[in-house]
């Protein structure tokens, strides 16, 4: 007789069934790494000057944005969300540095901080281009820069270091079509 017992397999059959289909499935496994691509780039890119382009007509003020975008850093978002312009860029060491922007007194300015940068403590402040910028650190390391610039409240928050963030601060000037 073969090595079957009244329908129920023999052991053996059952380790090389499961075998093969282990395989199948690390087969398959490897053949999909291989035809998997991960971008380089996983956020996409926005056309920032196009949104700053209608924020004046619709809030009321001029949007700030930087004067050039370094080389291969990305603007991942740049919309007007309710009343306020929100502007983030990923670095070219993969940090993150966010402006937002909104109408506000020193009032918004402190919300606006506490929005975009929950539970940071002031640490004093800097001088950018002769003006002053209130600086905050927070529980993980990152760093806000606050300010209120032409009757708008203005914060840049990231996790880069704080020369990188005070670099974007001082390349920011209104919009201009």
């Amino acid at each position: 007789m073969s090595g079957y017992s009244r329908g129920v397999p023999a052991m053996g059959d059952v380790l090389r069934s499961v075998l093969v289909l282990g395989a199948v499935v690390i087969g398959l496994f490897f053949f999909g790494r291989l035809l998997t691509v991960t971008p380089d780039n996983p956020t996409s890119e926005v056309d920032w000057r196009t949104a700053a382009s209608g924020v004046e007509t619709r809030a009321g003020f001029v949007p700030l944005v930087p004067s050039e975008v370094p080389d291969r850093w990305r603007v991942t978002r740049a919309e007007l969300i309710d009343d306020r312009w929100q502007l983030n860029v990923i670095t070219d060491e993969d940090d993150y540095i966010g402006l937002s922007q909104r109408r506000g007194d020193s009032k918004a300015l402190r919300a606006l901080v506490e929005d975009r940068a929950p539970g940071a403590k002031p640490k004093g402040d800097v001088r950018i281009d002769g003006q002053p910028w209130q600086v905050s650190t927070g529980p993980k390391g990152a760093v806000t820069l606050s300010r209120i610039v032409r009757g708008d409240a203005v914060v840049v928050t990231g996790n880069a270091g704080q020369s990188v963030i005070e670099d974007y601060v001082a390349s920011l000037e209104p919009f201009s079509s």
